[in-house]
């Protein structure tokens, strides 16, 4: 028995998925009963959100990784300033005038 109901679950979901592969997802399928086609919209509307949460993640790490990197970049470019900045400073005449923060 379970194993039929199962048989016929997948049957209907590769049915539904194959008719609707445009992503409109309009057509239903025919010939079965409520319960079956509850668990069926169930697991599609399961799919699509795991694919959201997985487009979702892809993006949060992308971003993670180009904002490490912009501040990677921006502390060694602070790094290099200073370093200019005191060079200048130590060549210079005007030791007097240096104001240190």
């Amino acid at each position: 028995m379970l194993e039929y109901i199962i048989s016929a679950w997948i049957m209907c979901i590769n049915e539904y998925y194959e008719i609707n592969r445009d992503g409109n997802y309009e057509y239903e399928v025919f010939n079965i009963d409520n319960q079956l086609k509850n668990d069926m919209l169930e697991f599609v509307e399961a799919n699509k959100a795991l694919e959201q949460e997985q487009a979702n993640t892809s993006i949060i790490q992308f971003h993670h990784t180009q904002a490490y990197y912009i501040s990677r970049n921006v502390t060694e470019e602070i790094e290099k300033s200073k370093n200019v900045s005191e060079s200048f400073v130590q060549n210079s005449e005007l030791l007097e005038c240096v104001v240190k923060i």
